[in-house]
């Protein structure tokens, strides 16, 4: 389960509440108090900042909240609406952000960002056609690639997807989105060398492209590249030191390298940039387990899953951690219900088909590892036929 815990880690990566609360003046003041539904504030940053210190607290809906009386007095904000929609679907108020995302399409209907928004909202309402128009949409955006593979898995035909981006990307050598949405296909196909060498391919034609560094240092410490990793991961914060991804894949390295205190210093920097975001969070867990504090990195993935609750890698290091550290039945909970959210998800049916064998439920065990042979990950595969196979003796 150790080698496993690196290799399931491993993966490269890409309704509304409108309330007022005013306090009741004693009966011999005679104070005016202003509408709690209306917001004071008016600037859409000092919004989202706003926004963001209510996550940072633990409370989603006073985010909600924050943004709603906001837009109320400055309607069509697009930053903030998009922020707004994103916390819809974080807080379960599916239908109120699939109407936000679409009146904003409405607007601005050749947003990539738009677009690739609703698809994430589609697959979590598990629409797959809607889904794949929607990040079709979003192309050339690399992070539409990353689902576009999911969900072409789903459908049965990610062969001929992974082809069509193969080939596009040949037949536009100059062309840098074409390189990249191949990198993105490669690095999801948990194949880090041949991502390495599109994300370089594209670094040819635009070297100061931010999502091209983050994804080679992605790819280049996949492969324990960490020298040339840390090379690129500069060169990226040199040109944006406020850059997520990179701070977040700068975390990850120091961790890999056992630079803990570094790590800390990055991923802290990555979180308070957008604490709605889940990277930071996991990779922040990610550090104490390694350091060997387990139960604080479960609050870490805890507060990952609550703003962002369908998020597979969060899931899995809690089932992990909970393997290792406690009673078998906690474990089984966490994946049954990380599955209810991501049903497609290898890494939890394999998981969860370990934790079946050890009960001895050999039955059960053998549906989870036949579920867990359609990984990507090849390892993961490796390991699921392993399993079937030893349950199939007599």
């Amino acid at each position: 389960m150790k080698q496993g815990r690196r290799l399931l880690t491993l993966a490269l990566a890409a309704g509304a509440m409108i309330w007022c609360a005013a306090a009741v003046p004693a009966d011999d003041v005679n104070i005016p108090l202003p509408d709690a539904g209306i917001s004071t504030i008016s600037d859409p940053n000092v919004a989202m900042r706003v926004a963001r210190e209510h996550i940072v607290a633990h409370d989603l809906p006073g985010a909600v909240v924050a943004l709603q009386r906001y837009i109320v007095n400055h309607p069509e904000e697009g930053a903030v609406e998009g922020f707004l929609a994103d916390l819809y679907v974080s807080n379960g108020d599916l239908r109120d952000a699939e109407l936000l995302y679409k009146q904003m399409l409405d607007d601005y209907p050749l947003s990539r960002e738009l677009h690739t928004r609703l698809g994430k909202l589609y697959m979590v309402e598990d629409r797959t056609d809607d889904a794949i128009a929607q990040f079709n949409a979003s192309l050339p955006e690399v992070e539409a690639i990353y689902y576009l593979v999911d969900l072409h898995l789903r459908k049965g035909d990610l062969d001929e997807f992974r082809e069509q981006m193969r080939r596009n990307a040949q037949d536009h050598p100059s062309d840098l989105d074409a390189q990249l949405d191949a990198a993105q296909l490669f690095g999801t196909l948990y194949q880090p060398r041949d991502a390495a060498i599109e994300f370089s391919r594209a670094l040819s034609i635009q070297p100061n492209s931010l999502e091209a560094l983050e994804g080679l240092a992605l790819a280049q410490i996949a492969e324990n590249a960490n020298v040339a990793a840390q090379a690129t991961l500069t060169h990226c914060l040199t040109l944006d030191a406020q850059n997520y991804g990179c701070l977040n894949a700068l975390g990850m390295l120091d961790i890999q390298e056992q630079h803990y205190d570094d790590a800390a210093l990055a991923l802290d920097h990555a979180y308070a940039l957008a604490p709605e975001a889940p990277e930071a969070l996991i990779s922040l867990g990610r550090l104490d387990d390694a350091q060997g504090s387990w139960q604080d990195a479960i609050v870490y993935y805890d507060r990952a899953l609550y703003v962002w609750p369908y998020d597979a890698d969060a899931y899995v290091d809690i089932v992990f951690d909970e393997i290792q550290h406690a009673p078998e039945a906690t474990a089984q909970a966490e994946a049954v219900k990380g599955l209810s959210v991501l049903p497609d998800d290898a890494r939890l049916h394999y998981m969860l088909g370990y934790l079946y064998k050890m009960q001895g439920s050999r039955n059960l065990a053998l549906a989870e590892f036949l579920a867990a042979e359609q990984s990507l990950d090849p390892d993961i595969a490796r390991f699921a036929k392993e399993s079937v196979s030893e349950l199939q003796q007599p």
